[in-house]
Order: structure tokens, then sequence, then C-alpha cells
């Protein structure tokens, strides 16, 4: 639970703009992150950010996905969390999949692997996978532009904003590749919310959806984002379709699921 002088943090804070000072003006206060313990876990925290507030003031992030994962999850099933930020529906898809099951968390912010390090440890949630890569449309290297961190989920490879942010260079290799090397033969869920760079990490790797090795995917376009840098979602959705996969709405997520084996 957060002090009172956190939550008037928080309050304040969140409504500054740009979220740059935001961030700024809360390092110069010296704000912590902190563990908050929740229906679904413990978390580590930044007080000042979309998620710790959505963790602080209602104990739960984006709950619809949340009730996904238990849809689609169980003891021993596989989960992939392509776009894992902090590792939150990574400890909740590692809860669900149990002992028995894999888990894998993909994230590329160097900044936020302690995070995800620390709300493993916090759940004994030791078995999971962390690879820190960016899934494209084929091996090699990548510039990823890092919003505020009130915001980190925001980050991405496309400047979208004016102001002069920090940028990390990273290693990019293509789903398929990822899977391989991981030995994951088959996905019973993969969770992806990437920024707009789902067209490359989906359509870099048809292979792996003509072959269903993925069972259901809970997908976020970002179609805007994509229109941006002219591309289009449709593109995304026609190639599932072509490999046989239904559009299904699951608690408010658009969720493709393969045919049934």
């Amino acid at each position: 639970m957060l002090t009172l002088y956190q939550k008037l943090l928080q309050t304040v804070l969140m409504q500054v703009r740009p979220n740059v000072f935001a961030a700024w003006i809360k390092a110069r206060l010296g704000v912590k992150r902190l563990p908050l313990s929740t229906r679904h876990g413990t978390f580590w925290i930044d007080p000042v950010s979309l998620l710790g507030v959505a963790l602080s003031r209602q104990g739960v992030h984006e709950e619809g996905m949340v009730r996904t994962l238990h849809q689609f999850l169980s003891e021993g099933s596989s989960f992939v969390d392509l776009g894992a930020n902090e590792g939150y529906f990574t400890i909740i898809g590692a809860r669900l999949c149990g002992v028995a099951g894999r888990v894998l968390a993909i994230e590329p912010q160097q900044r936020l692997l302690p995070v995800i390090e620390e709300n493993l440890r916090l759940n004994q949630s030791l078995g999971v996978a962390l690879r820190n890569v960016a899934v494209g449309a084929e091996a090699g290297m990548a510039v990823m532009h890092l919003t505020a961190s009130t915001n980190t989920g925001a980050s991405g490879f496309e400047r979208r904003s004016r102001l002069s942010l920090p940028t990390q260079e990273v290693t990019m290799l293509t789903l398929e590749q990822v899977l391989d090397q991981e030995g994951i033969a088959q996905v019973d869920l993969i969770k992806v919310d990437i920024e707009g760079f789902e067209y490359e990490a989906l359509l870099g790797s048809p292979q792996v959806f003509e072959r269903h090795r993925i069972k259901a995917i809970a997908l976020e376009l970002h179609p805007t984002l994509l229109a941006g840098r002219g591309k289009r979602a449709e593109d995304i959705t026609e190639m599932l379709e072509r490999c046989g996969y239904t559009l299904t709405a699951t608690f408010g997520n658009a969720v493709w699921l393969a045919p049934a084996q």
C-alpha cells in the first residue's frame, strides 16, 4: 500500500506533461520502486507509472487480458509474453502454467530486465525463460526509442515524439528463431503487444502460423501506428485467415484461434 505522500506524488506527477518532464521530476524527488501485493502476485512497481497506478488503485492491470490468460492457460500449458514490459502478464501466466508448463518472456528494453527479474524472484517464478531481444522480420540489430518511465510500454522502433528521447540498440530475431532456440515446439497462448511492430513480428514468420505452432494469439493491433508507417493492419489479419485462424473476442481482447487439431 502506498503512503499518503506517494499517493499525492502519483496523482500530481501523472498529470504533468510532457511525460519526460514528469519522469525528470520523479527522479529528482527520489521516487523509488516498491513491492506491492495484489491477488495476482507481488510486483516491484514504480508508483508514478501507468502500471503502478493501475495496480495500486485497482489491484489489477488490464483485467480483460488477465481473464484471457485464465481462459487459455492451465497446468502444463506453454505461454509466450511478447512485449513483456515489466513482466506482469508473465507472472500471471507462470502461475497458471505451473511447474510443468513453459513460459517465455520477450522484452527488448534492457532497463526493464532488473524489474522483470525482481518480479520473478518475488513470485518464485524462477523457471521462466527471459529473452532480451526484439522480434521482427529478420535477424539483425535495431534501434529502439525509449519513452519516459511513466509509460515504458510505449517504447518502440519508430520515433513518435519531437522531443529527444534516449535510444537503445537491440538484437532482433524472428519469432521462429526465438521459439526454435528455446525448444518450444508449440505454444498454447502468445500475448502480442509491441506498439505497431506486430507487423514485422508476425509476418516475418508465416511458417509458424502455417504449421499452427501457436494455438491462440491474443493480439493487440495498432492500426494508427501501422498506418503512420505505411503498413496495413489487414495484412496481418489476412495472413492469419489464410493460415486458418479465426477471430474471437474474449473479455474485450482480439484472440485468433488455430483450427482444432
